[in-house]
């Protein structure tokens, strides 16, 4: 049975320093009730405290009506996130979020009524333990970044891009109006039989300004003491820019099996993170490890290698203890390694009871750490998890067979993971051309942490709401 489209409408709400950029909030507002739906307005907690210092009860009030999203506490004010988390490891990294983004979205739940929905990406500020950290905090949705159109598990979190972008700079003509709806059929048409997301992206003040605030005032690095407003377009075509959308909106929702909802419903649209295995499944997922290291598809069910990692030890560890496999294993949520795991040089031969007596304190130490480790020792040498991963899998594929194998040899992998049509390295260092970044920002820590935490990634399975 064939899904449905469902398109959320992203609004970027972040000039905090254009007071007339408050009010196109309110005409956003008006064509969404108009229309009887909701928009997702990802508010920077500097905006959301500005309309409070502005007394713009108007404007606070009409949002509280639609779905509030969080976009960081200052955005585009250095240090930003990236630059704050430039040099940090995991367990610094996520106390220094905490520390700087907790006030934020309290803000947001004291002004608006809401605890924010999704957590949606300030421009390239991407760092890992960001949407690691929103989802502790109990938001569901991290949005853009370095993710895909359709949503994928991400450190606990329902992780998505948008796929389509509104440019307020071109808007306003007949031409930008036909590109839209011609992007938007194109995707439509991808989606509407196996079902899908559409993220549509708008910037409120871009509709009204000539350019961004932020780049105004801190590209580069630059830390300006006095704070300009962005210069504002004509009336008129601002007016015509609002029509535009408005228009695009009824576009839209005049498609059949299309739903606009906001990110705080995207969650309920797919199949708990959650998964159980049974025997079946195992055999399929050892012998998809014996091939190739990534995130897999089971039987229908979407497992992380975290997930595989932790199942073939729980199954080995089963087995040393009581001479039988279990029938079913349901991983808890686990985290990547927090450190670059040693490449093994050569091949080893290890005998098989040394396997499972391995997959025993390894599986006691991640139900202690929550974490995959990053080395497991065998005598003198020391092996990466990915390279432990795939010999668990060789002594899983002989015990269900009932083969017999005195020594099982670990392999030399590669453990910086590489998933097919996923270039993660580049999708990292393409954040950092950010115009708000000062000239030539990069950060190997947040490479190598993103790198190890893609051992939690994996596809979200769109649930089959029709039957």
């Amino acid at each position: 049975m064939s899904k449905g489209v469902y398109v959320i409408f992203q609004l970027d709400t972040e000039d905090y320093i254009t007071p007339q950029a408050d009010d196109v909030l309110l005409d956003l507002v008006k064509i969404f009730n108009k229309h009887g739906i909701k928009g997702s307005f990802a508010i920077v907690g500097e905006k959301a405290r500005v309309l409070e210092h502005r007394g713009r009860r108007d404007v606070i009030e009409a949002l509280r009506t639609q779905d509030i999203a969080y976009q960081s506490n200052y955005h585009s004010l250095h240090p930003t996130i990236a630059e704050y988390l430039k040099d940090l490891g995991w367990e610094e990294g996520v106390k220094e979020v905490i520390k700087r983004e907790s006030k934020g979205i309290e803000d947001l739940k004291r002004i608006f009524g809401q605890l924010p929905s999704a957590f949606v990406q300030p421009g390239g500020s991407w760092a890992p333990q960001v949407p690691y950290v929103m989802r502790t905090l109990g938001i569901r949705v991290y949005a853009d970044g370095i993710f895909l159109p359709q949503p994928m598990w991400f450190c606990g979190i329902l992780a998505v891009r948008y796929s389509l972008s509104f440019h307020e700079k071109e808007s306003g003509t007949p031409e930008h109006l036909q590109m839209l709806k011609r992007k938007f059929d194109e995707i439509y048409n991808a989606l509407k039989e196996s079902g899908g997301i559409v993220i549509i992206v708008l910037h409120p003040c871009m509709l009204l300004t000539k350019e961004f605030w932020d780049a105004i005032n801190f590209a580069r690095g630059a830390m300006p003491d006095e704070l300009k407003p962005a210069p504002l377009v004509q009336r008129s075509l601002y007016e015509r820019r609002l029509v535009e959308f408005e228009e695009f909106v009824s576009y839209i929702i005049k498609h059949p099996k299309v739903k606009v909802i906001t990110f705080r419903e995207l969650p309920d649209l797919y199949e708990e993170e959650r998964i159980k295995l049974d025997l079946r499944d195992m055999e399929v997922l050892a012998e998809k490890i014996a091939e190739v290291p990534s995130f897999y598809m089971v039987n229908g069910k979407s497992v992380s290698l975290a997930e595989a990692f932790y199942a073939l030890a729980y199954a080995l560890k089963t087995y040393n203890e009581r001479d039988a496999l279990p029938k079913e294993i349901a991983p808890p949520p686990l985290l990547g390694p927090l450190r670059t795991p040693p490449s093994l040089k050569k091949r080893l031969k290890v005998k098989s009871e040394i396997v499972l007596a391995l997959a025993k304190s390894v599986y006691h130490e991640l139900m202690e750490r929550k974490v995959i480790p990053s080395e497991i020792r065998i005598g003198d040498d020391a092996i990466g998890p990915l390279s432990f991963l795939y010999v668990m899998a060789q002594a899983f594929l002989m015990i269900l067979r009932g083969e017999k194998h005195e020594e099982l040899e670990i392999v030399s992998l590669n453990e910086e993971l590489s998933f097919k049509d996923y270039d993660v390295r580049k999708r990292v260092a393409g954040q950092w051309s950010w115009i708000i970044f000062p000239e030539g920002f990069r950060s190997e820590k947040i490479m190598e942490l993103t790198l190890l935490q893609l051992w939690t990634l994996k596809p979200a399975v769109m649930k089959d709401l029709n039957d």
